[in-house]
This record gives C-alpha cells, sequence and structure tokens, in this order.
C-alpha cells in the first residue's frame, strides 16, 4: 500500500534524527554549553557583605601579565561598583582550576595603603617577591580590606575566562564579612603586559618614630610607620618583653600606653609573623624611698625606685641645686656621694637630657665638730654690737688650721689643716674633706708634715679649681710648689715653681678669669709676676718694690686685685692691679687712723678683704712684747666702697689662754705667712685663732683655738 511505503521511507528518515536528537538532549542535561563566543561579555554579579553588586564591561578592568614565551600568567581584574566602591581579584597563575587564598597581607589596611608580607610561613619578614600571591581587595571609603580567606575557581573558553569566588573579609572591629559571584572576562589577554610592572601591593614593614620616647606609667606613645593594620588585633606590640594591648591603630600608626609593670626596652611590632623594632622608649625614673633623710657632706646615701638605668653615667642626682657624685646604680637603686657644697634640698633624679623628678626632701646634717670652749670664754665684746659664733676648731680631726681661703659665690670656706684640707658650707656649717696628707699638695721634700710645709696660701678660682702655693720652708728642696687642685675629681697639678727664697713671705696668689695666675715673688728684688695658666710666659708687673713685703692680696673683680705691702697700720700701702696693669703705690695709713688699737701705731693687720664693694679689715695689737703672746685687743672695720676712712663696727679682746712652760699665754689672731683671715658674701668676717708654733713647726697648744666668725652691724 502506498501509504505504508510512505510511512516507512519517513520512519527511516525520522528515526535517525530522533535518536540524534535524544542524545543531544541528554548531552546538555549533564554539560552545560560554554556561552559563544559572539554572546560572551564582560560582566561581574554576586554579593558582598549580603548585598547584591554588580558592573559592566564599562567599569571592570583586566590585564593580564605575562613575559615572552610564557603560557601561563598572571591577572588583575578590578570592577568599579556602583557605589564608587572597587573589588580587585589578583591571580598569580591564569590557568584552569581552583586558587586556594591565604592571608598574606593585613585584613583591614587605610586607603592606598600597604604591607610587608610572606606568602610562606618560613620566609616570615622576608621581602615578598615581584609577583604576589591570589589576593583579593575590597575598597570601600578610607580603607583596604584584603580577604583572609576563600577560593577561585577558573573556567577558560579560548580567549575568555570565567571564575567564580567565594571569600571572607574582616572589618575593623574583627567581624567576618562574605562575598561570593561570577566575574566574565571577555578576551582576556587583550591587554597584555610585562610581569615586571605588575603592582605589588608591599611596602617594608619599619617604624619610623615613637612620641614621646621617654615618659611615665600611663603615656600614650604614638608609634609612627608603615605596614601596620588598621584592625588592633593583627598588630602585635611589645615592650621588651611585655605584651601591650594598642588603644588604637591604622595603617600608619600605633597608639599604646605605657604599663606601670614594664622597663627601658625597645617597641616590638609583628603582624602576620613580620617584625620590626623601634628605638627605645625610657620611663620616667620613679624615687620611692632613700635609706636616711639626712647625712654628712661626704656621706653616701642610697635612693630606692624604679626605672633608673644599670650605666650610672646616663643619670644625673641632685640634691637641691648639687648635682651628686654617683657611686653606683641599677634600674631600681642608685647609690651617690655627698660633695661638698651640697645644702638641704629635695632629692631628684633625671635621666641626662630629661627633666628631673623630684623626690622626697633631704637634710645634710652639719659635721659634729670637736667642740670648743663657750663663746663667752673665748670673746670678751668691748665695743660695738658682735655675735660671735664657732666654725671648727683646732682639734678637729684635720686640724689644727693654718690657712683659710672664701668663695664668696659658692659660700664656702676652705681651711687648709696640718692632716687636710677641708670644705666648710657657711650656710649650715657642715664639713667635708677634700684632700688628706696623702695628696701631692702636702708632699713634703723634707719627709714631715707640719705646719711649716703645709700649702701656705690658696685662692678659690670660678672655674672649678683650688689654686695655691707650698709653704716657703720647703722652697728650696721643691722643684714645684705652685699648684691646682681640680675641686671635683680632686685631680692635682703642679704648675711650677714661683721665683723666692726661703724667707721671703708668699702671702697670696691671685687667678683671674683671664686665666693668669698672679703671684708676689721675692728673687734680686721684690716683685709681682703675672703668668699663663700654665706658669709660663712670666711678666713682671711690678718691679723692685722697696718698704715691706706683700701682705695681703685683696681680690677686686674678675681680674683686678689690690695688693697690699708692710706690716703696721700708718705703713700700709696698696697697688691696684688690673689684668695686665698695675698701679703706682697708694698709700692708706690715714685711712686705718680710726682703727689703731689704743692709738698704737704699731697696730697689725690681722687680714683684708673684700665683698660686695666694700673692704672689710681685722687689726690687733698689744702693750709690751708681743712676741710673748700677751692678750691681744682687737678692732675691725669697713672702708664703704673701696674708698674713705675705715669705719670702727667694734673691738675686742680674745681672753682664752693655754699654758707653757709653766707660764700662761693667751691665744691670738695676728699676721703670719699665711693667710687667716676672709670675708664671706653677706660681709662677716672669719678667722683664725691659734697658739705658736715652734721652730719645728709644731703647734704649742694644737688643739686649741680656731676658726671662728664675728657678725656685726
Amino acid at each position: 500500500m502506498p501509504w505504508i511505503n510512505q510511512y516507512n521511507h519517513m520512519k527511516k528518515i525520522l528515526l535517525p534524527i530522533f535518536i540524534l536528537g535524544v542524545w543531544i538532549t541528554g548531552c546538555k542535561e549533564n554539560n552545560e554549553d560554554p556561552i559563544p563566543v559572539d554572546q560572551f561579555t564582560t560582566q561581574l554579579s554576586g554579593e558582598l557583605g549580603g548585598q547584591s553588586i554588580s558592573a559592566n564591561s564599562s567599569a571592570i578592568q583586566g590585564i593580564y601579565y605575562a613575559d615572552q614565551g610564557e603560557s601561563i600568567g598572571s591577572l588583575e581584574a578590578s570592577a568599579t561598583l556602583p557605589n564608587g566602591e572597587r573589588l580587585t581579584f589578583f591571580l598569580n597563575e591564569a590557568k584552569v582550576g581552583t586558587l586556594t587564598l591565604t592571608q598574606i597581607f593585613p585584613a583591614v589596611m587605610e586607603g592606598n595603603s600597604f604591607g610587608l608580607r610572606s606568602e610562606k610561613p618560613d620566609k616570615a619578614g622576608e621581602k615578598v617577591q615581584a609577583i604576589p600571591g591570589t589576593y583579593v581587595k575590597y575598597l570601600k571609603s578610607a580603607n583596604t580590606f584584603f580577604a583572609i580567606s576563600g577560593k577561585i575557581t577558573i573556567k577558560i573558553e579560548g580567549d575568555n575566562l570565567t571564575f567564580d569566588w567565594e571569600v571572607t573579609f574582616k572589618d575593623v572591629q574583627g567581624n567576618t564579612f562574605t562575598s561570593k559571584g561570577t566575574l566574565n572576562l571577555k578576551d582576556f589577554k587583550s591587554n597584555q603586559k610585562p610581569k615586571a610592572e605588575i603592582s605589588n601591593p608591599t611596602s617594608n614593614l619599619n617604624i619610623l618614630s615613637i612620641s614621646p620616647d621617654y615618659g611615665k606609667a600611663g603615656t600614650e606613645v604614638v608609634i609612627k610607620g608603615a605596614g601596620f593594620s588598621a584592625l588592633s588585633t593583627e598588630n602585635k606590640v611589645k615592650l621588651g618583653d611585655l605584651s601591650l594591648e594598642p588603644t588604637s591603630s591604622s595603617a600608619t600608626e600605633i597608639k599604646v600606653k605605657i604599663p606601670e609593670n614594664g622597663s627601658h626596652g625597645k617597641f616590638k611590632i609583628e603582624v602576620l609573623g613580620s617584625s620590626v623594632e623601634s628605638g627605645t622608649f625610657y620611663y620616667e625614673p620613679m624615687v620611692l624611698s632613700l635609706n636616711k633623710t639626712s647625712a654628712k657632706v661626704g656621706e653616701e646615701i642610697t635612693i630606692t625606685g624604679k626605672h633608673f638605668d644599670a650605666d650610672k653615667a646616663l643619670l644625673e642626682v641632685k640634691i637641691g641645686a648639687k648635682v651628686m657624685e654617683l657611686v653606683s646604680s641599677t634600674l631600681t637603686s642608685i647609690q651617690v656621694k655627698i660633695p661638698a657644697g651640697t645644702e638641704s634640698g629635695k632629692v631628684s633624679v633625671a635621666r641626662k637630657g630629661r627633666s628631673a623628678i623630684e623626690g622626697p626632701d633631704f637634710t645634710i646634717a652639719a659635721d659634729p665638730v670637736a667642740t670648743g670652749p663657750a663663746i663667752g670664754d673665748i670673746f670678751e665684746t668691748l665695743s660695738g654690737n658682735l655675735t660671735f659664733e664657732e666654725v671648727i676648731v683646732n682639734s678637729h680631726e684635720y686640724g689644727p688650721f693654718w690657712t683659710i681661703e672664701i668663695d664668696k659665690e659658692k659660700n664656702v670656706l676652705y681651711a687648709v689643716g696640718e692632716k687636710g684640707l677641708v670644705s666648710i658650707n657657711l650656710s649650715n656649717k657642715s664639713i667635708t674633706k677634700v684632700v688628706n696628707t696623702s695628696s701631692e699638695i702636702y708632699r713634703s721634700e723634707i719627709g714631715i708634715i707640719n705646719a711649716a710645709t703645709i700649702p701656705q696660701t690658696i685662692f678659690a678660682s670660678p672655674d672649678g679649681n683650688l689654686y695655691g702655693i707650698k709653704s716657703v720652708f720647703s722652697v728650696p728642696l721643691s722643684p714645684t710648689n705652685v699648684f691646682k687642685l681640680n675641686l671635683e675629681s680632686k685631680a692635682v697639678t703642679m704648675l711650677g715653681n714661683s721665683k723666692f727664697n726661703n724667707g721671703a713671705g708668699v702671702n697670696g696668689i691671685f687667678v683671674g678669669t683671664n686665666k693668669s695666675i698672679y703671684i708676689p715673688e721675692f728673687t734680686s728684688g721684690y716683685h709681682l709676676a703675672s703668668y699663663d695658666e700654665n706658669l709660663g710666659n712670666r711678666n713682671v708687673l711690678i718691679q723692685g718694690m722697696t718698704g715691706g713685703l706683700a701682705t695681703f692680696i685683696i681680690p677686686m673683680g674678675a681680674n683686678s686685685f689690690r695688693l697690699v705691702r708692710d706690716n703696721t697700720l700708718n705703713s700700709l700701702k696698696y697697688h691696684e692691679i688690673n689684668g695686665t696693669e698695675a698701679s703706682g703705690e697708694v698709700a692708706m695709713g690715714a685711712t686705718l687712723s680710726g682703727m689703731q688699737v689704743g692709738g698704737q701705731v704699731l697696730t697689725l693687720p690681722v687680714g683684708l678683704d673684700q665683698a660686695g664693694g666694700n673692704i672689710y679689715g681685722l687689726f690687733g695689737g698689744a702693750a709690751g712684747n708681743v712676741a710673748n703672746y700677751p692678750q691681744f685687743e682687737y678692732t675691725l672695720g669697713v672702708q664703704s666702697g673701696a674708698t674713705g676712712n675705715f669705719q670702727k663696727k667694734g673691738g675686742f679682746k680674745i681672753k682664752q689662754t693655754f699654758e707653757y712652760l709653766g707660764t700662761t699665754y693667751y691665744l691670738s689672731s695676728k699676721k703670719t705667712f699665711n693667710k687667716i683671715m676672709g670675708v664671706d658674701k653677706d660681709g662677716s668676717i672669719y678667722f683664725l685663732i691659734s697658739t705658736p708654733m715652734t721652730s719645728q713647726g709644731v703647734q704649742v697648744a694644737g688643739p686649741l683655738g680656731g676658726i671662728y666668725k664675728v657678725k656685726f652691724q
């Protein structure tokens, strides 16, 4: 039948087509066809932090990095989202497969910030190579977020590349948020560049500054640098070995507070395995206690506290305004020695170059002196309103004393004793040993040390040195008798030999701020000469003086003084010295008539000194043979403005006596080869009273007498 033939014919034609259709349909169920090339478009769709995101081809840029001859390159794809945010993917190998993300950058950075990180844990801290690992970066407002984990699955069909992503981020508070989606990139190799142009978001982790670098516990320190994380928990901060919690963090700045239990040290910042150290932060010292609240000059005290230093050279300790001598120090204690000139005040400790931290009050105790007789048993006031005080007695362990000098600026009296040189703080009477007889200034060429061989005259110079001349009795044997004693270090420099012969007095030395040294001399005539600071370049200022040897040098200014000559009031005369200029002699007798004792023209000058522009004098005399030590009568007076007549301020007698070979004699204060009188800055007179000396240089009654102060109106 014809229709059957038609059916069989159609069956033969349709059956293969049906079978082919079924096969094709089955294939589509299991394998989705790629988008045809002519229908493939660049686009992004997905979600970020729970919100849908999308971008079209105009908002997406792809850069393929490959060098010549390479079959697989790197890919950077950036998409600008409609709200202005930006999502960037970097695939270090653009090939089919799945890339797993590991955190190689801080989770949160500031906009355009970079951080140094190494891909491999065993290379922590090393600089990342030119091609970084795969990363996803999300730029939002002022922050840049780097994905901390996730994966990217890549598909490639011809020149087109598609990848699906699913990654996790952290925000500034450390909370996580996710993103997933798909990005199609048409002709992904069309914008090709060499790998050398890959933009690597890395830089050196570093610390540029810490501010402040000194402070107490609770101080907030700002650490500035690069490569930090804006997520505080990713920044591990230590001060030394002590971990700190940042109070705030950014990619370029971390703030921390200094803890109570820390110590000096460097800040160490570690971010994801990389670390860097700062310069040293120093704690402000804390003074907690003293082992004593009162001590004498020369004694040691221990300061207990925190944040000192094991290197004592880095510290400075003061009591009041006086710098202490540091013996030793640790982080928690400092041992100091109290130097001469220290007055009561607050203890303070400072790291050198930093402000000082005050501690408790400290009292300088007066060195207990070998107390002499009551003042009323020594002095009898004849006229004037006079007040006497004991300063130091000859029975002191460094006495008896024979030479004194007053530093008016420091308000300190130096006393040369037979057993050592001491300084006495005139504000509180505290006594400090300067040197003992082992010092070069006491070295005796004749093998003994007594009043005949010790320094005869001294001068306290503004440069912190004590200049002096050893006794004339040892001069013929002494090649160097002029010395300089550094009061801080106690070092002695023997400068040279001044020119005089045995028996010629050297009753003074003066050192100017011009560093010239002035010395009276006796060699083929009587002269006054100046020298340079090394006792060289001798220059004779006054030559061939007659009519009395030098008696006193009265300092008048920085580079000026008066050289006073002769032994009795009516014959006294002086020369005015200023630098290298010396005046002719000026007679003083007429100005001193009111100072004569009992009208005696043979009244002797005990001493002359200047303070505040006025000249102060102490004078004494007695009836009969003065060589037999009778009782002397003394007057004291002032020449206002160093001109005109001396005005008498009072008179007194010394009534203390001593016994010698069965005879009673009086102690006295009278001119010797040594300087025995001086004036402090307030115009009070200090003078030495003593017993006579034997021809062997030993005092007849050495323990008696001492240095006393007299005040008057």
